[in-house]
């Protein structure tokens, strides 16, 4: 059902109120106490970020960068952002979209849209400089309960990724052969002996017999080395 009702601020606004009789006179009187209408609350709120500020924020993501190893943290801004708005996106890479808080992933609300990104742990120091030169007053880290965790998952998975790539080290990566080397190719080779060809950067380029069974070999020991590079990343 629906009221207009008189609230604190002096301004009269339509609230939708359900349950018994009791409880929407209850939540009533405490409008007309307390009650800001809809343009009193968006004045109110818009003051206290101003009053807040424009903030940084940081905190550790439970998961790494898989082809380096690197702790990943989510960062973002709070607080006064509606000013600073072009300024945050010249930074780069910030995207207003759902942030990736420590909180966020066990929270059945629906994550806080702002402006974030994802960045490497070593980049923090360098976010946090980005972020002060537009003003932003504090850096604030997420230090609760579930960022200690997110932190102790991302240390153990790097862990286990610098043990796995101490055992990728250790496997002999094949040779490119020479005439394949700074090139992109389609990994076939066409023809017969005596006129073989393939197509590196899409060009077609003529190859000696010798040439098309190093390739051949290449490839072999290539697919060898990839499975036995998927058993350690799959184990």
């Amino acid at each position: 059902m629906k009221y207009e009702i008189m609230m604190s601020c002096g301004h009269e606004d339509t609230v939708e109120l359900f349950g018994k009789e009791k409880e929407r006179d209850r939540k009533i009187e405490y409008f007309k106490i307390h009650g800001l209408c809809k343009e009193c609350y968006r004045k109110k709120k818009e003051e206290e970020t101003q009053k807040e500020g424009l903030i940084f924020n940081a905190t550790v993501l439970p998961y790494i960068n898989e082809k380096d190893g690197s702790i990943l943290l989510s960062v973002w801004f709070s607080g006064d952002t509606k000013p600073h708005k072009d300024e945050i996106k010249s930074l780069g890479n910030y995207s207003w979209s759902e942030r990736e808080s420590a909180d966020d992933w066990y929270s059945f609300q629906l994550p806080t849209l702002c402006w974030n990104k994802i960045i490497k742990l070593d980049s923090l120091e360098e976010e946090i400089i980005k972020a002060t030169s537009i003003g932003a007053k504090s850096m604030v880290a997420d230090s609760g309960l579930f960022a200690e965790v997110h932190y102790r998952i991302a240390l153990e998975r790097q862990k286990e990724w610098r043990e796995k790539k101490e055992k990728i080290d250790l496997i002999k990566k094949p040779a490119v052969p020479e005439v394949l080397k700074g090139c992109t190719w389609n990994q076939k080779i066409y023809g017969k002996a005596g006129n073989y060809s393939i197509y590196p950067n899409g060009d077609k380029k003529l190859i000696t017999d010798e040439q098309a069974e190093e390739i051949k070999n290449y490839l072999t020991l290539k697919e060898e080395y990839r499975k036995k590079v998927n058993e350690i990343k799959n184990a």
